[in-house]
């Protein structure tokens, strides 16, 4: 999925004063080697992930960007379009195609939404949640050796952290 133009890692930057921009703030070198790190292992790490995802999404004839679709709208609920591109980082144009392709797979349905009747909400059908079921089993199945040297503890401390960059990721792509 592509993401959209102009995001960057600014979002890395530390303020030294409240207000003051990201920017004007230089990072010590450890600090700097740090997030580079961090930035590296991130990268590592979703492309290993993208990779297995991808392998068991294509047996089920999704692609992950699919598949990514789907999980927002189980997982968020019903949601707009323009709301998914902003929790997906992604631009309209790709956004609308791979609704239009889970709409003719018959994965997701157009409801109206109920404050505003002129808005439609996405939500996913019996047959889109039995498939993101399906998905999510096979992955859990083919990363329970990966996710088992974490403890609980440790994957819902990852889990908020990485939730906690989401919401920076979020905001950052929304002033882009």
């Amino acid at each position: 999925m592509e993401t959209k133009p102009g995001a960057s890692f600014s979002y890395l930057m530390r303020p030294s004063i409240p207000g003051e921009t990201p920017a004007a703030q230089p990072l010590s070198q450890q600090s700097t080697e740090i997030e580079a790190q961090l930035v590296q292992l991130l990268i590592k790490s979703g492309l290993f992930l993208q990779r297995e995802l991808n392998q068991v999404c294509q047996q089920y004839g999704l692609s992950i960007n699919q598949f990514s679709v789907i999980n927002e709208i189980v997982l968020q609920g019903p949601v707009s379009q323009k709301m998914l591109c902003e929790r997906l980082l992604s631009e309209k144009s790709n956004i609308s195609k791979i609704v239009k392709i889970l709409l003719d797979k018959k994965l997701i349905s157009v409801s109206v939404a109920p404050n505003d009747r002129r808005s439609t909400l996405l939500i996913e059908t019996a047959q889109g949640a039995e498939l993101w079921r399906k998905c999510l089993q096979h992955f859990h199945e083919s990363s329970t050796e990966l996710m088992a040297i974490l403890s609980d503890q440790e994957t819902k401390k990852t889990v908020k952290l990485l939730k906690k960059l989401e919401r920076v990721f979020i905001r950052s792509a929304g002033e882009n």
